[in-house]
């Protein structure tokens, strides 16, 4: 069997091996132990961090290290791809790819291993509770960047709408700021038939709802609600991608009965933006209008939000010595015009080290967390490759 066959069959078999036993936020012991069923065999310390997380350190003796970060963890979905490898934990599965970066860091380990030297020190990061909040974040102020003095993270993330193989990335932006925000509007009770004896929560809250779509629709680079040609709603276009900002409403929860007045409303959803200018004006603006319904109304209102994720930034110098590496890849390589509007906690890896986070193309279009999600694991290899170009570059000091 020839080296590549070999290497793809490798990361084949720890992909299928860990995506059969999907878990979730911080405690992973089956993960781990997969993990370290490998990683101890080889010649690296180990510092763990974050619940079940897992830093590899390979020391080659040198003043600095650079670090590749693969995240652990699945999410609470029932799998229903029908594949021979499906997860055996129900309720649960790897529906984002981490799978897939584990197995591509993972062999990125045992070809480290077998290294007399190396430009660098090593470190690989295997990190939990991506899906849920904290992981990376909790990694990166332990200290254990600034203790092997990391010149440069690396990241890859399996991105279905990206042809099989291809990598792509972009200097700058590539992924938004985002946080989780709740909105409660609360009114007063009555019977149906006479709906002026209290005050219509559900009402206050549709009128809110659009209100706040249309304000922000006046924003450069609001994305919009609906496909051109539908609806209303007219958009300003932006200057440049990186002004896009989202603010969506997912989910509301009003009312008791069909024929009481609703005296209580509930949504959740999630804004985004690149900057954090951009980010505090979207939540000015959504305090703002419920300011506005409690004047017109008289109903009282609340927001809170979660911390969310720093932007995905990727650090120009950093971009513009690893391009070359990624476009001389056999799979090919695309430099991506638009940042995308998911979100990735590898952000706060950029605020401790230069960081360029990488997509790694399935080709199969089938979307991210979706319970069908599935790719052919040939792509790893792509993965792999550029892992290992970057590891052998020489020079990531000067930035």
């Amino acid at each position: 069997m020839a080296n590549g066959q070999i290497l793809e069959e490798k990361l084949r078999t720890h992909r299928r091996a860990l995506h059969m036993i999907p878990e979730i936020d911080r405690d992973l012991p089956e993960t781990k132990d997969y993990l370290m069923s490998v990683l101890g065999e080889l010649k690296c310390s180990f510092t763990f961090l974050c619940g079940s997380g897992i830093c590899a350190f390979f020391d080659f003796g040198k003043d600095h290290a650079i670090a590749f970060r693969s995240d652990m963890d699945a999410l609470p979905v029932e799998e229903a791809t029908g594949a021979e490898y499906a997860s055996k934990h129900p309720g649960f599965m790897h529906a984002c790819g981490h799978d897939g970066h584990m197995a591509m860091v993972l062999g990125l380990a045992e070809y480290v291993d077998t290294l007399e030297d190396c430009p660098h020190n090593v470190l690989l990061i295997f990190q939990p509770a991506e899906e849920t909040l904290g992981g990376a974040e909790e990694i990166c102020k332990s200290g254990i960047l600034a203790e092997h003095n990391v010149k440069a993270v690396f990241g890859i993330h399996m991105w279905p709408f990206l042809p099989a193989g291809v990598i792509g990335s972009r200097p700058g932006a590539l992924m938004p700021r985002s946080a989780e925000i709740n909105i409660d509007i609360k009114g007063t009770a009555a019977h149906g038939t006479s709906p002026y004896d209290g005050l219509d929560a559900l009402f206050i809250t549709t009128e809110y709802v659009q209100e706040l779509y249309r304000e922000h629709a006046k924003r450069p680079g609001a994305v919009p609600r609906f496909a051109p040609g539908i609806g209303d709603i007219e958009y300003k276009a932006s200057a440049s991608p990186d002004e896009r900002t989202v603010i969506h409403l997912g989910r509301m929860m009003s009312g008791y009965a069909r024929n009481i007045v609703s005296d209580y409303s509930h949504l959740l959803g999630t804004i985004r933006a690149y900057d954090d200018e951009s980010f505090a004006e979207l939540v000015e603006l959504i305090t703002g209008k419920l300011a506005e319904m409690e004047e017109l109304f008289g109903c009282s209102t609340n927001f809170t939000r979660s911390e969310g994720y720093p932007p995905v930034i990727n650090d120009k110098g950093l971009y513009e010595v690893v391009l070359p590496l990624a476009s001389a890849l056999e799979g090919g390589y695309e430099q991506m015009a638009d940042p995308l509007m998911i979100s990735e906690d590898f952000s706060f890896y950029g605020h401790y080290a230069p960081a360029v986070f990488f997509l790694l193309g399935t080709g199969t279009g089938i979307s991210l967390h979706s319970t069908d999600f599935d790719f052919d694991e040939s792509v790893l290899v792509r993965g792999f490759e550029l892992y290992k170009s970057l590891l052998l570059h020489t020079d990531f000091t000067s930035l």
